[in-house]
């Protein structure tokens, strides 16, 4: 694993998003709706980690 940008203080979080995304693509063509649900709230709460350790 190579740092980024953001350094190690965003690296965990980006493969932490890369990889819900793609269980939310999985998910929703699968119109699993209880876990495409589940996956947003997971993803919105990726999202407001990345803002407290970038902001």
């Amino acid at each position: 694993m190579r740092p980024t940008g953001g350094g190690l203080t965003t690296c965990d979080l980006r493969f932490e998003l890369e990889s819900a995304g793609e269980d939310l693509r999985h998910y929703r063509e699968r119109h699993d709706d209880a876990t495409v649900e589940l996956l947003l709230a997971w993803i919105d709460t990726l999202l407001d980690e990345w803002n407290r350790r970038t902001g």
